[in-house]
């Protein structure tokens, strides 16, 4: 097995060429081709000799310097500014990319006591505002404000004049990541926003009428924890199947034992996608859930599923 992953690594031009993107072990890829000359260019235009693979088990050509995309967002014309109709998702969408890789490339520098295996363990919306040149901050509190809907606990606060997001310890860890998430989301996108409070948010979908700087934020908090194509890589591993159709069959993979329980739960496409967000069960194999791996809330990764039409009726 040593031998094998040996000359992977050799193969690939790359010393962790067991990790698969997905979490899971590929001790032999099967028709790994020699990097060409394309992806070369690549490795050389990132600086970063292990472009192949991109920290979401995805493969990069040749991104730009992130760290000079998103500090041009920060100082210069405001993307939300730029973008119009479901452009401006998917723009927002592009600069969450950009994040992503630029703390792949960054994974040593940000992770000096070991790079995690895990690349959801890499979407650290804290790492990203330090790479960024922002301080992160856990308080135990950060008090309340008042609103329309009465007294509203503090869940995050982004300064930028100090450049500096702080999040309350008050709220539950999955909260306090999406919430963080947001405010990286304001600091990238906003760049007229001095001084932000956020009330806490799990990507579930705030109470009462969201202004549109807050969605985009959420989406791109979104966008950042739960990257299109590693969800649609684990949904694949763990359910079998591009796209999950509740029958006969899948419905006994869920819970052979139990299959009245499951057809209770659903009433909606929304039930569906909250069952497979929570599943640690399919076909007879036991895994984290999609939730817990990408630590965020069962409501936020059902309407993730749902945005990427990973469940059909």
């Amino acid at each position: 097995m040593k031998r094998k992953t040996t000359e992977s690594r050799q193969r690939l031009e790359n010393p962790y060429a067991h990790l698969n993107g997905v979490g899971g072990f590929d001790a032999l890829p099967a028709l790994a081709p020699a990097p060409d000359d394309r992806v070369r260019a690549s490795r050389d235009a990132q600086q970063n000799p292990y472009a192949i693979l991109n920290g979401i088990g995805g493969f990069d050509e040749g991104a730009p310097n992130q760290q000079r995309a998103a500090q041009q967002q920060v100082g210069g014309s405001d993307l939300s500014a730029q973008a119009s109709g479901d452009r401006r998702y998917a723009s927002i969408q592009d600069l969450a990319r950009e994040i992503q890789v630029a703390l792949w490339k960054q994974k040593s520098q940000l992770w000096p006591g070991g790079v995690p295996s895990d690349p959801v363990e890499l979407l650290d919306p804290a790492k990203a505002l330090q790479m960024l040149g922002f301080q992160f901050d856990l308080a135990e509190s950060l008090g309340q404000y008042r609103s329309q809907d009465g007294l509203v606990e503090v869940a995050g606060i982004i300064d930028r004049g100090r450049q500096r997001v702080d999040i309350s310890r008050r709220f539950p860890y999955n909260t306090r990541r999406f919430t963080a998430a947001h405010e990286l989301g304001h600091m990238l996108l906003h760049k007229d926003m001095r001084m932000h409070r956020d009330r806490p948010l799990d990507g579930s979908g705030a109470p009462g009428v969201r202004d549109e700087i807050e969605k985009q934020a959420d989406k791109f908090a979104t966008f950042f924890l739960m990257p299109e194509k590693l969800v649609r890589q684990r949904f694949k591993q763990f359910f079998l199947c591009d796209r999950f159709v509740l029958t006969e069959a899948t419905l006994f993979a869920l819970d052979p034992a139990d299959s009245e329980r499951i057809q209770a739960r659903y009433r909606t496409l929304r039930d569906l996608a909250r069952i497979l967000a929570g599943a640690t069960t399919y076909n007879g194999k036991h895994f984290r859930s999609l939730a817990d791996q990408f630590k965020v809330s069962v409501e936020a990764m059902a309407i993730r599923l749902e945005e990427l039409d990973l469940i059909g009726t």
